[in-house]
């Protein structure tokens, strides 16, 4: 029988009309939750509604609640149809919270909201922006979150085994689960009921960037957990013993490890970047995988390995066909529909190095206007609008898109969100990724782009580096790689892909199903959620 799980996760990415997701967390959160559901695992996810996340240049203007509602959420109701609202300690005050819900076969999905009638307007703003751009407000949201999350499980009846928290940003659930075991057994101390409650939170980092959680000073806590620690005869002095760090201050995510069972990092590279960052981490690998049916094409039939050549590679060339047509319409560019294709998709910037491939203007003119080999390249990603780097790389990018040599060959598409991702893992032939070597965690995309045929170009970080990559495709050297970038693409990927028996370019065929073997074997959602269990849940 399987275990009832909880897992809290700051962001999640659904359906296309819902942006509460700001990236790879939230879109692996979203395939986890689907998972989970199609494999009849007892899953209940917990989140937040944000109500301004996200949308801007967005066509779709609807209200976040009537997107909620087209998508098959609900609010979650007593028995007589009246809603559920709990009132949460956030901070000395208390928020009235709602929850819309919504079943995903076996698992669910919760996200808790604050606009309600009775909240006043600093209580409304809880909910409306994700990693809201005050400290302030993100702490808040993640007791909120923590806290109210707690509440409704316990108020639907659902009673987890094992918490799964994810990132630092998650850290206070575990709090929340200390004082209510307290307030159980009120005789014992805040340190006993942490204790007490560590064998059922398993913790996972997605990350090493010190965004994953907050940093916080020893007073904020204080001003906002002072009186509840007290009451549970703890102190602040509790926390800062499991969280502070040598410059005084408090670090959820330093929490979240202290007070966890059990541990896990998004690939083997990322275990070992975190041992080497923090000696002595108890992280553990459970490399990152993909949900199939969400990502490879409808196109596919179910077994697309058994197709002769022929048709499978009829059946690439249509997606790719399709990518092409969205690029035209969204850019006015019309690229050429049996052109080399390199697509490089993923969030705009520093270490992801999305300006890479523009670093010789001339040197990729070339490839692109080459008279026997010409590649085409799109690019999609966005930028945070908190990172400065992150937009001065976009611009560079968007600027490149419009060069009068590059017009029918590199476009950069405005727009990036799961519907446009899907086409362009869909679509790709070769699947560029380019981040500094232990700095991109895992890399859910390019599985995608395998998991539908797509070669791979890429330095070996995060779920590359545990494959053999010359069956797959090709590596992005760490020295010299402004230069090898177009090396490679020049003298080994372009003469591959061109080389043609009958019309049909029959090794790269051989490597684009070896690609999808790859993945469907060794990093699909299913055998991530399986190590799950097995590691963390157990």
């Amino acid at each position: 029988m399987h275990k009832t799980i909880a897992y809290f996760s700051a962001e999640y990415s659904v359906a296309d009309s819902l942006p509460i997701y700001a990236g790879g967390l939230g879109i692996l959160a979203g395939d986890i939750v689907q998972e989970a559901g199609a494999e009849g695992r007892d899953f209940h996810a917990v989140g937040l509604v944000y109500h301004e996340a996200f949308t801007a240049g967005e066509s779709d203007t609807r209200p976040i609640v009537e997107r909620l509602r087209a998508e098959g959420f609900e609010v979650a109701a007593e028995d007589d149809g009246r809603p559920i609202i709990l009132n949460v300690a956030i901070g000395g005050a208390r928020v009235a919270i709602q929850a819309w819900r919504k079943s995903y076969g076996t698992s669910s999905l919760i996200l808790l909201d604050t606009r309600l009638p009775t909240n006043s307007p600093e209580d409304w703003r809880i909910t409306n922006h994700l990693y809201d751009g005050t400290m302030g407000m993100m702490f808040t949201q993640q007791l909120l979150l923590a806290f109210g999350g707690v509440a409704f499980l316990h108020k639907l009846d659902i009673t987890p085994e094992v918490y799964h928290l994810n990132e630092g940003h998650m850290a206070f659930v575990g709090l929340a689960l200390a004082l209510d075991y307290q307030r159980h057994h009120p005789r014992m101390h805040l340190v006993g009921a942490l204790e007490a409650v560590k064998p059922k939170l398993a913790a996972s980092k997605h990350t090493i960037l010190p965004g994953a959680g907050l940093t916080l000073e020893r007073e904020v806590l204080k001003e906002h957990l002072g009186t509840m620690l007290a009451k549970a005869h703890g102190s602040v002095d509790d926390l800062m013993a499991l969280g502070g760090k040598d410059d005084g201050y408090f670090s959820t995510t330093k929490f979240l490890i202290g007070i966890a069972g059990r541990h896990s990092g998004v690939s083997e590279i990322h275990v070992q970047a975190e041992a080497a960052a923090h000696p002595g981490s108890p992280l553990i690998a459970v490399t990152n995988g993909v949900f199939q049916p969400r990502w490879r094409a409808t196109t596919w039939p179910r077994e697309p390995l058994k197709l002769d050549d022929e048709a499978y590679y009829l059946i690439h060339r249509g997606n790719r066909h399709r990518l092409l047509e969205y690029v035209h319409n969204q850019t006015g560019k019309q690229m050429e529909m049996r052109r080399l294709t390199v697509v490089w998709a993923r969030r705009m910037t520093a270490y992801k190095r999305p300006d890479l491939l523009v670093n010789n203007l001339e040197r990729l003119t070339a490839l692109a206007r080459h008279a026997e080999r010409p590649i085409q390249f799109v690019i999609a990603g966005k930028a945070n609008p908190a990172d400065a780097t992150g937009i001065e790389l976009m611009n560079h990018i968007i600027m490149t898109s419009q060069r009068p040599e590059l017009t029918a060959s590199f476009a950069y598409l405005p727009h990036f969100n799961p519907m446009t991702a899907r086409l362009l893992v869909q679509g790709a032939d070769l699947w560029l990724n380019t981040p500094v070597r232990g700095q991109e965690a895992c890399g859910t995309s390019g599985m995608k782009a395998s998991l539908n045929g797509a070669l791979q170009f890429s330095t070996s970080d995060g779920w590359i580096d545990e494959a053999d990559i010359k069956p797959i495709g090709w590596e992005l050297p760490t020295e010299n790689a402004e230069t090898a970038i177009y090396d490679i693409l020049e003298n080994d990927i372009a003469p591959l892909f061109y080389d043609r028996h009958n019309g049909l370019p029959l090794n790269w065929i051989k490597m684009m199903r070896t690609n999808m073997d790859l993945v469907e074997r060794q990093f699909c959602a299913s055998r991530m959620l399986g190590d799950y269990y097995e590691k963390l849940y157990q």
